[in-house]
Order: structure tokens, then C-alpha cells, then sequence
């Protein structure tokens, strides 16, 4: 039977915020607005969300996969010790800017990259931080889209591109950015843009410099 993906509308109803809470806490995958384009994810605990994100983006296993978070789950996802990487949290979080850190090795293994990292950006969308509080888990969020097509700026685009293949979408309505987050690879020395994104390399260089 063709899976049809629940639609419902956020800010939620009393009824859609206990439907969107199951759903986090069943290992559902959910399409859901961001600061950037519309993401895909999940209880980013639960392996089979990351499975399912992967064969529903027909993504290659070797792309990691982004995580979304609250600064409370920070210290259990990351491990840092470089003052620069705290200037750049201070000055762009909440908000696009997407880092990538060591991974705490404590971590399931689907959360921790071949190289030891995970990429992590503390969002500024409200409807990802209301999964994460209503989910009590930082939340998968990669780009709601198949491998090679466009990122979605609507639920209308989700719909049209997964929509029997995720179990519910949220509309938060048209997002305006349609710019991706920068990247910004923080393991090494120098830091590295790996992605040019909403924020620009001459605004993260008035931080610290990057290459």
C-alpha cells in the first residue's frame, strides 16, 4: 500500500503538535521548514531515520548527513577546544551556518562520519526547534529533496517530490531565503568553507580566519 505523507500546518494545533510528537518518537520521517530550504529528518538517534533518509533522498552512503540542534544537546553530539570555533557559535547561531566538528565518540555509530565528525548547525527555524523540544532529541536535517533535484522552498514542492515517501510534511509556508547554509569544516588549523551558503566567507573572516 502507497504510503500518503500527513500534512499539517505549523504553528501546530493541540492535536497536530501530539501527532508530530508520536511520529518523533516512532521513527517517522518528517519534511519540515528551516531557516534555508525545507528539511527531512527525524529523532536523529534512531538509526532506521537515518536509513530511511537516505534511501528516500536516494543519497549516496559516503554524504553525511546534517544534524539539528538546541545548545542543550550540543556538548553530547560535539567535542571542541578551540576558542574560534565559540566566536563563530556566538556570532551565527542561531541561524545557517552549518560546522563541522569531532563527533562524540559516545555517539551511534550512524552519527559519526568515516572521519570521526558530524556536521551540526543550532537552527533558527522555529519549526525545527519545536521538533526538538517536542522530540526531546536533536533532529536529522538535510535538504527535503531526491539526490540532483532542487531543494524545496514549500510543502507544496515536497509533496510534489516525496510526498509517498515521508510520513508527514509540515507547512510553514514559502521560505524566502533559497540560499543553503554555509559549510565550514573546523578540524583543521585552518577552517575550511566547504559549502558558500547565506553567510559569506568576508562576514565568517571578520571572526576568524578561513580558507
Amino acid at each position: 500500500m502507497e504510503n500518503i505523507a500527513r500534512l499539517v500546518n505549523f504553528p501546530f494545533s493541540k492535536s497536530e503538535e501530539i501527532l508530530v510528537k508520536t511520529a518523533l518518537l516512532h521513527n517517522k520521517v518528517l519534511a519540515f521548514p528551516t531557516e534555508t530550504f525545507y528539511g527531512l529528518g527525524g529523532n536523529a538517534f534512531y538509526k532506521e531515520v537515518a536509513d530511511r533518509v537516505y534511501n528516500i533522498k536516494e543519497r549516496p552512503r559516503n554524504k553525511p548527513l546534517l544534524v539539528l540542534t538546541t545548545p542543550e544537546w550540543l556538548p553530547g553530539l560535539c567535542l571542541w577546544n578551540d576558542s574560534r570555533i565559540d566566536d563563530l557559535m556566538n556570532a551565527f547561531w542561531p541561524g545557517p551556518l552549518t560546522l563541522i566538528l569531532a563527533a562524540n565518540p559516545e555517539l551511534p555509530q550512524h552519527l559519526q562520519n568515516s572521519d570521526g565528525t558530524l556536521a551540526v548547525r543550532y537552527t533558527s527555524a522555529p519549526a525545527a526547534q519545536c521538533l526538538i523540544e517536542l522530540g526531546s532529541c536533536p533532529i536529522i536535517g538535510t535538504s527535503a529533496n531526491l539526490t540532483g533535484m532542487p531543494e524545496c522552498s514549500s510543502a507544496t514542492e515536497v509533496h510534489n517530490q516525496l510526498n509517498n515517501k515521508v510520513d508527514v510534511i509540515i507547512d510553514g509556508g514559502e521560505l524566502e531565503e533559497n540560499r543553503a547554509s554555509t559549510i565550514l569544516n573546523c578540524q583543521n588549523k585552518n577552517f575550511e568553507v566547504l559549502r558558500h551558503g547565506v553567510i559569506t566567507s568576508s562576514e565568517i573572516n571578520r571572526i576568524c580566519e578561513v580558507s
